[in-house]
């Protein structure tokens, strides 16, 4: 790292550089990571052939770079990165967003914008900083506190793999590691970034590969994990993020977004489940985000059915609810561990049987965790993100379409939205009849019905003016978590009654008692149900 910071920091006030651009457009990235373990890594690198075409010979060559910020982090704060490359005897300065460009590009592939310049040192010329195009991504105030934070130093091999004539794609076998004073962690991926070509090149060279070694989708770039090494935070849970559709979107459009977007949440909280591997205290929080995220892509394929023409839709679905039935059993344990049984034992103090059948939750929630885990490491997992990228992105979603269909694709969003929104009420208002009656089964189902509109609603309100979709949404909400708990309510009472039949005496009677107070708060909260069930019948809808 520089041994002295002034020296780096006093170029913020010179002018910039004469021998370099003093503005520039930022590049366009556009990059897939994938990560490998580091034997596979050697196996690739050893038979780059395996992989596809190439164009040349392979390369290698060491690459040791310094990355910056102030010690708050008010550059990533922002969405940017700064580092100073080392390449052999020069050095490369480069402002890279961290972001993944505009919400809907694509999903699994990481979209962003870069700057660079050659300069003489490792020392960062903070000048470039201040030029027009990235003094508007960098706050202009936080220059004079700029400083190493920490490195990253790996061997990078790299080919370009031309597929067919019209795409190029760089492949980079990056093994190595990141450090940050005493901390560090291993660099073992591959990157392939798209020079020439269509996107679905990107996920289908990974397809590819993933046929060879075993492949697990990275969404931070190394940047990002260098930052998570200096504060020594683990991956965070991330929820959806809004949808950019607007009422010019086109059907064929919004089904990408939605698609995109779907897979975006559910790629993101793929790291704070694998955290739990690391740290059995990381809550689940991040599987209920991925359980959400794959309701949300199974909900949208099955919105968009009429439109969607392709042989191979259903065993996407299939894999999609695969993928949400191996998660399932951790989120269940969770909330029976979380939402009630800690209250529950907290006010039992020092019971030998609640003690007791303390441990068998956790053992069993223990259990479960490691089977979520274990299916995200599987290549079936991967294998499904990739083929659902390039089947997306390829138009094979569509391929079989009649020219009835061709032509809806190309109507606005707005014309078929309001309809589907309309056949998804009718059908919760029909789940919900006689809803003092329904047992734990229908009560279930309405819940599944008031989900599926709730996406829905999700998905097409920026078609729509906010403050008439905002009522129907907030009931919608309020009725869903209540038919959520009552749901979670019996979820645990069936998971407690299969750990009393298997125990003693002493957990059998623990889990007795504790059923009927689970019992006893359901009872409470059904009470509340018809009135929000008519707060819901009184809403109006939105759509027209």
């Amino acid at each position: 790292m520089p041994k002295n910071r002034d020296s780096a920091i006093s170029k913020a006030s010179a002018s910039p550089p004469t021998d370099r651009p003093a503005t520039g457009v930022g590049a366009r990235e556009i990059e897939l990571k994938l990560h490998v373990a580091p034997g596979d890594l050697t196996r690739l690198a050893r038979h780059p052939a395996l992989i596809g075409p190439r164009n040349g010979t392979a390369s290698s060559q060491r690459l040791h770079t310094i990355y910056f910020d102030t010690p708050d982090r008010r550059l990533a704060a922002h969405g940017v990165a700064l580092r100073v490359r080392r390449q052999g005897h020069n050095h490369v300065q480069t402002v890279k967003t961290l972001n993944a460009g505009a919400p809907g590009d694509a999903a699994a592939v990481a979209i962003r914008r870069e700057w660079d310049w050659p300069i003489p040192s490792e020392d960062p010329d903070i000048s470039l900083l201040t030029v027009e195009s990235v003094r508007e991504l960098v706050p202009q105030d936080a220059l004079p506190d700029i400083q190493p934070l920490f490195v990253t130093d790996f061997q990078r091999t790299t080919l370009l793999v031309r597929p067919d004539p019209l795409t190029a794609i760089e492949v980079a076998l990056d093994t190595g590691e990141i450090r940050a004073g005493v901390t560090h962690r291993p660099i073992s991926e591959i990157e392939l970034e798209l020079k020439a070509g269509s996107i679905t090149a990107l996920f289908d060279l990974a397809l590819r590969i993933q046929r060879i070694v075993p492949l697990r989708i990275g969404t931070e770039s190394k940047a990002e994990l260098g930052f998570a090494l200096v504060t020594g935070t683990l991956p965070q849970p991330s929820k959806s993020q809004p949808l950019a559709l607007t009422p010019a979107t086109t059907v064929a459009e919004g089904f990408r977004h939605i698609v995109r977007n779907c897979m975006g949440h559910a790629l993101a909280n793929q790291a704070s489940v694998m955290a739990v591997a690391h740290d059995p205290a990381v809550g689940d929080e991040g599987v209920h985000q991925m359980r959400v995220a794959l309701r949300r892509l199974r909900s949208a394929l099955g919105l968009f059915d009429e439109v969607v023409a392709s042989p191979d839709a259903d065993s996407m679905r299939n894999e999609v609810k695969w993928l949400a039935n191996r998660l399932g059993p951790a989120r269940d344990w969770d909330i029976l561990d979380t939402a009630f049984f800690a209250s529950y034992a907290e006010k039992k103090g020092n019971d030998k049987g609640v003690r007791l059948l303390a441990q068998a939750i956790t053992q069993s929630r223990g259990s479960a965790r490691a089977h979520a885990i274990e299916a995200l490491r599987a290549p079936r997992h991967t294998t499904l993100m990739l083929g659902l990228g390039s089947w997306l992105e390829s138009g094979r979603w569509n391929e079989d379409a009649d020219a009835g269909v061709r032509e809806l694709l190309t109507k606005p969003m707005a014309d078929l939205a309001g309809g589907w929104l309309a056949t998804r009420h009718r059908k919760s208002l029909k789940a919900g009849r006689q809803i003092r009656k329904l047992d734990d089964d229908r009560r279930h189902q309405l819940r599944i019905s008031f989900k599926k509109l709730r996406y829905a609603v999700e998905f097409f309100r920026g078609i729509y003016p906010a403050p008439a979709v905002r009522p129907y949404l907030e009931a919608i909400e309020t009725l869903q978590d209540l038919l959520g708990q009552l749901n979670d309510a019996a979820t645990s009472r069936r998971l407690i009654e299969a750990i009393g039949a298997e125990s003693g005496s002493d957990v059998k009677a623990a889990a007795k008692e504790f059923k009927e107070w689970l019992d006893r708060k359901t009872r409470r909260q059904l009470t509340e149900l018809p009135d929000r069930w008519r707060d819901f019948e009184k809403v109006q809808p939105f759509w027209g």
